[in-house]
């Protein structure tokens, strides 16, 4: 590390942790590890800003300069949410990093991930609130789970034939997961481009590019979206 390191960005999320190095305001190659361990251990006393949807050891802490987002973390957008207390830091990092690379229109995140995620930040910088559902994955495996005779096919669905109406069990629940989440995401859209007329929607998360070609008009953001969230909420500080 020849370049002084301004900060370290680091995304817990529920299946991996990912962190993005800046200097000098310009961004870094995303890194994913194992765990946070291995990323406290490699930068040591760099600044680091941590968005987690799981919690943090204090001991992890201790010997680190990181701030941890939440809710009362100060921050350059204003969040509309009766339980703020509960509301992921991913979220308000996705939604401080929209409402930075898109400041004069109306953003519709989706973050498709372990979860999915459909959140809406206005032009003026408020935070309205969203929608929380399965993610691909897990609508999968929830139906096997409760069920007695319904396939597990979390695994092999990218060899299953994806249609809308599915002439085996297998397509038929291919198309309940996947194309439940298509027809879920162009409906949340349909619906609040009614009140909201300069909808702008970014699509981001793990299984973004999955989807990508089939909804409506969007933006793919990939990871980027919530370390600039990140960034801009560190400098905030």
């Amino acid at each position: 590390m020849s370049e002084k390191l301004e900060v370290i960005l680091v995304d817990i999320g529920n299946s991996s942790v990912k962190t993005t190095e800046v200097s000098q305001g310009i961004f870094r190659e995303e890194m994913v590890w194992g765990s946070f361990q291995e990323v406290a251990k490699k930068y040591g006393k760099v600044p680091m800003m941590i968005s987690s949807v799981r919690k943090i050891d204090a001991n992890q802490l201790r010997d680190l300069d990181a701030k941890v987002l939440t809710y009362q973390t100060l921050m350059p957008i204003t969040l509309d949410y009766e339980t703020p207390e509960t509301l992921g830091a991913d979220r308000i990092a996705a939604a401080a990093g929209a409402n930075e690379m898109f400041p004069d229109q109306d953003n519709l995140i989706v973050d498709m991930g372990t979860c999915m995620t459909i959140d809406l930040i206005d032009r003026s910088g408020t935070f309205r609130g969203g929608i929380i559902s399965p993610g691909l994955k897990m609508r999968m495996k929830s139906m096997s789970h409760f069920t007695d005779q319904l396939p597990d096919i979390s695994n092999e669905w990218k060899k299953i034939n994806s249609v809308e109406l599915g002439k085996s069990t297998k397509e038929c629940l291919l198309s309940g997961s996947y194309w439940g989440m298509i027809h879920e995401i162009n409906g949340v859209m349909s619906a609040m481009s009614r009140n909201f007329t300069s909808l702008n929607t970014i699509i981001t998360g793990g299984d973004a590019h999955f989807f990508e070609s089939k909804l409506k008009a969007h933006i793919f953001a990939g990871s980027k979206i919530v370390q600039k969230g990140l960034y801009r909420i560190w400098k905030y500080q």
